[in-house]
């Protein structure tokens, strides 16, 4: 993407070609700015944790509370299996 943007190729064009957004190729484009093509880092995300996941001390929690209600008289309003 980078390489046919940096070619003369408009935004558009470029995205409609590898059928991605035009942001996506913008955010490529600007990730690559300044930096030869082949120093440039084009993996998409660091290895790890999901940004968007539950902190793993607040998904204790809620096992463990879903797991007193399920052992207590509120089992009726949880389904069956966590």
């Amino acid at each position: 993407m980078v390489e046919a943007v940096r070619s003369g190729r408009s935004l558009r064009a470029v995205a409609e070609q590898f059928k991605v957004s035009v942001g996506t190729v913008v955010f490529w484009v600007e990730r690559a700015r300044g930096k030869r093509l082949d120093r440039v880092a084009f993996s998409d995300r660091k290895p790890g944790r999901a940004w968007n996941r539950t902190a793993a001390e607040m998904e204790r929690r809620i096992v463990g509370i879903r797991g007193e209600l399920r052992d207590n008289r509120h089992s009726a309003y949880l389904p069956p299996r966590f």
